[in-house]
């Protein structure tokens, strides 16, 4: 029987303790929490009787359900990261809110600074209104058109600035799909984090399973203490309460993924990892900075602003309206009346109080624009101090996972293994073999961590960078 097999099933190879080996007593008490380590001896090494019971850390298997993962949900549908970014894009509320306010600036932009609709003018002029004095030779009927012209200049600025806002729409849109994309990924990562959290925890808990029936079979027989068997039923019942703690966890996740999508049906993920664009350097993301949608969308804001800030300059400039009359008299016989009289007539507004109606205005156009642009500054600045602290944080856990894989993760394996040879020979006490199995299971879970953190710093930097891909691009 193989050393591992003799420590869970409790039979001694021999009468008696041999030299420098722990006494029965004390093997008997560390029993349930070596049985621990053998998991993740079992999953990291690959040796043992366990070997095939424990996944690698990061490899996923099988479909990651929506709800709690003791129930099997056969007849949900299955999603991969691009379908779901596809569904957010088409079907997010907020994206379709800034749709329709793209469409209502497109829309503005057609009509404004365009002229106002003439007005056709109708009138009775020079009858008399004393009944006695009976039909008067100057009453004429006139009809006219009559036109207003905006001053010289200033519709253009308008239908300019209409045309940008426009634009500032479009770029508004264009950032929103990259937030989006970003927090559908980050809780995708966050998932399958969850999810592979409970298989790893559920492994455990399957192996304390078997020490506590060893347990209880050796208190039984005499052979085992009391306290081996409630440790070994106390680690059961944790283990299952934090299986449930991450079930409630992914229940919160899948509903964030579910208002993200506009998906009204619970779903499965695919357990595959993600895979994200390449990301630039800092320095070329800090370059291409400039051309990020948020940036894009305010700067149209911005030269938006200047025109109208130029057009209410404008308004010092007379108005006119132009008004063209065609009048005729009645004369005593309606049919062989004639018309004899055109008129023109031109119209002006006259800024005389400008410190009370132009000046105020231009003032409120202009604080409007120092606004923008402080607006624009203040998110540049943001921006720039987010890539640089998430440039420098993932390509911090670029090297941590280097030094993991490289580094610390063999030597923990390199401990474990030399720590279980001692143990046999009876050189190392069980405490030591205990101390390198939490060792190595502790790097293994850190490893983990810092993977799942590097998919989130990439989701972050995707946005930074003003990246939306989709279709290929994503698994």
């Amino acid at each position: 029987m193989s050393f591992f097999g003799v420590l869970i099933s409790g039979r001694r190879g021999s009468a008696g303790p041999s030299p420098g080996f722990p006494s029965t007593g004390t093997v008997h008490r560390l029993i349930v929490h070596f049985s621990a380590g053998l998991l993740v001896v079992a999953s990291v090494l690959r040796v043992g009787p366990y070997a095939e019971e424990l996944p690698p850390l990061w490899a996923g298997t099988g479909d990651i359900s929506g709800t709690s993962s003791h129930t099997v949900h056969p007849a949900r549908q299955v999603l991969t990261l691009d379908q779901a970014i596809g569904l957010g894009l088409s079907g997010n509320p907020e994206i379709g809110k800034e749709r329709a306010d793209l469409a209502r600036a497109a829309a503005f932009s057609i009509r404004a600074g365009e002229l106002a609709d003439p007005k056709i003018v109708i009138g009775e002029q020079y009858f008399p209104i004393n009944l006695g004095m009976g039909e008067s030779a100057l009453t004429m009927t006139t009809a006219g058109v009559r036109q207003s012209f905006p001053p010289w200049g200033q519709r253009s600025l308008i239908h300019q600035s209409a045309g940008l806002e426009k634009n500032a729409s479009l770029w508004k849109l264009e950032d929103r799909k990259a937030l989006l994309v970003r927090d559908i990924r980050i809780a995708w990562v966050e998932m399958i984090r969850i999810h592979r959290t409970e298989t790893f925890l559920r492994s455990i808990g399957q192996l304390w399973e078997k020490a506590f029936q060893s347990a209880l079979v050796r208190y039984r027989q005499g052979t085992g203490s009391e306290s081996d068997v409630l440790l070994s039923q106390f680690q059961k019942d944790e283990i299952g309460d934090r299986l449930e703690s991450l079930s409630l966890q992914k229940e919160e996740h899948l509903h964030l993924l579910m208002r993200l999508m506009h998906f009204s049906r619970p779903f499965r993920i695919s357990p595959e990892e993600p895979r994200f664009p390449v990301l630039p350097s800092d320095v070329l993301l800090l370059d291409r900075l400039k051309d990020h949608p948020a940036l894009q969308s305010l700067d149209a804001k911005v030269a938006a602003q200047e025109r109208r800030v130029r057009a209410s300059e404008k308004d010092k400039i007379p108005a006119v309206t132009v008004e063209g009359d065609y009048s005729y008299f009645m004369g005593p016989n309606l049919i062989t009346s004639t018309p004899n009289l055109f008129s023109v007539l031109l119209t002006f507004n006259l800024p005389v109080r400008p410190g009370e109606r132009q000046d105020p205005k231009i003032a409120e156009e202009e604080h409007k624009l120092e606004a923008l642009e402080d607006d624009r500054e203040a998110i540049r600045q943001r921006l720039i101090e987010k890539v640089r602290d998430a440039e420098g944080a993932y390509r911090h856990l670029l090297r941590r996972r280097d030094l993991f894989d490289r580094i610390l993760l063999p030597e923990a394996k390199k401990n474990v293994e030399a720590a279980l040879a001692a143990y046999g020979t009876g050189i190392l006490g069980m405490d030591r073999v205990l101390r390198a199995m939490e060792k190595l299971e502790n790097v293994g879970i850190q490893e983990f961590s810092i993977r799942t953190d590097i998919l989130k710093s990439e989701a972050r930097l995707s946005y930074l960078a003003g990246v939306l891909p989709g279709g290929n691009h994503e698994p």
